[in-house]
Order: C-alpha cells, then sequence, then structure tokens
C-alpha cells in the first residue's frame, strides 16, 4: 500500500500557494487555546481536536450535543511540514479499521468481536507518525451503518454509498503536539440553536432515509460482505 500520507496543500481550495487553512470548531464555549493531550478517547479517530473547513458545519455541531446555544471557533492553521493522514484518499477499510478501534460499539457476540479484531489487523494503518488526521465524521447514524457492515448486514460497496447520504462533511482532526501548536485562534461566532439545529437533525433523518431505501432495494446484496474480506 502507498504511504497513507498527502502533502498538506492538497488541503487547499481557495489559495495554493498557501500552507495556512482556515478551520472551525463547534463547541459550548469560546476555546482560544485547544490544550494537546485533552478530549474524549472514543472520538472517531481518538484523543485530538477536531475541527472542519466548512463553518456551517462547526455551527451544528456546537448545538447539536446540548440543544442550547454554543459557539463557533475560527482558528487558522499552519501546515507547514505536518503530515496529513488523508482516510478519504485511502480504500474505505482503512477508515473503517480506525472507527472501530476508537469508537465503542454494541456487539455482543463473540464471533463478531472476534470479526472486528480479524478486520482492525488487516486494515488499521500507523498514525503514530501523524499530525493531523483528515476524512469523514461518523456521527450515530453513519456509525450505524458500519456496525451493520460488521454484522454482514450490509456489503462493503454500499457502505461506501451511505457515506455520501446526508453529505456529511469532512473533519481535520489535529493529533500531535506539534499540530496543536500551529492552531490560532481568529474569532468566535454565536451559534443559535435556532439556526443550527434543525439543520443538523434533518441531515440524519435524510443520511438514515437514503441508507434504508438502499438496504431495501435490488442492490442491497451485492459486493462484499466482511466475511469476503477477511474470510470466515
Amino acid at each position: 500500500m502507498k504511504e497513507p500520507w498527502i502533502e498538506p496543500l492538497d488541503l487547499f481550495d481557495s489559495n495554493p500557494r498557501s500552507n495556512v487553512i482556515t478551520v472551525y470548531h463547534g463547541s459550548e464555549s469560546v476555546i482560544k487555546q485547544p490544550e494537546f493531550g485533552k478530549g474524549k478517547p472514543y472520538n472517531d479517530y481518538g484523543p485530538g481536536f477536531y475541527t472542519t473547513k466548512n463553518k456551517g458545519l462547526a455551527g451544528e455541531w456546537a448545538v447539536l450535543g446540548t440543544g442550547r446555544d454554543g459557539y463557533i471557533n475560527e482558528y487558522t492553521l499552519d501546515m507547514t511540514g505536518l503530515k496529513v493522514l488523508q482516510l478519504d484518499k485511502l480504500p474505505i477499510e482503512n477508515w473503517i479499521a480506525i472507527l472501530i478501534a476508537n469508537r465503542r460499539g454494541t456487539y455482543k457476540e463473540e464471533i463478531v468481536v472476534s470479526r472486528i479484531e480479524r478486520f482492525k489487523d488487516m486494515f488499521f494503518p500507523d498514525v503514530s507518525s501523524f499530525d493531523v488526521i483528515v476524512g469523514w465524521r461518523a456521527d450515530d447514524a453513519y456509525f450505524s451503518f458500519v456496525e451493520d457492515f460488521m454484522l454482514s448486514a450490509i456489503t462493503i460497496e454500499n457502505l461506501q454509498k451511505a457515506m455520501k447520504f446526508g453529505d456529511l462533511g469532512q473533519q481535520v482532526c489535529c493529533v500531535s503536539s506539534m499540530a496543536f501548536e500551529r492552531l490560532q485562534f481568529q474569532n468566535s461566532y454565536k451559534a443559535h440553536v435556532s439556526r443550527f439545529y434543525n439543520g443538523a437533525v434533518n441531515r440524519d433523518e435524510t443520511a438514515r432515509k437514503e441508507y434504508f431505501r438502499l438496504a431495501r432495494s435490488k442492490d442491497a446484496s451485492k459486493g462484499r460482505l466482511i466475511f469476503d474480506i477477511i474470510g470466515r
């Protein structure tokens, strides 16, 4: 497999001459100085500071968990010399492996747990040398799709289709101390629940509806189930 990293400039779509990008973090509060080493261990890519280049998406993150007004924190991130793991440039198996290694699943059957361990052994990339991880975000709806794949209820090809439902967006996660040092707070904006909450809920509902439609379609069983990939 090719080295799973890209040059930082691949993150840019507006000013390819600059190594500085603007990212946003949705939160209950203003965060002027993100602290390395803090954060929930069970997030998509483990501990880190999760941001996005989409300001509106950060607004949704700011209010969805609490149902109250929050804040969109704006930062610049100097990517010069940072090593970036861009998961959407890799096979979806790598993204799944990182996700199931960090997120808490609801698996109880021994056979499913064993299946998950084999999948991780085969596809989990070494992330220890990276400063930033970029990839899809997996809220509850999308993680449930991944769980269905682990339970052999959906093929990996259909799971990849489902990742586009609801326009879930990309997240830019700072995971190294160097990446944290490159974050510079610029501003904060009030994220009003009246503006952002319904958008977040609708995004989730849209994804679930499209997923159920796919699951009931004649193409639902086309492709590879998990045991076709890792063996029985």
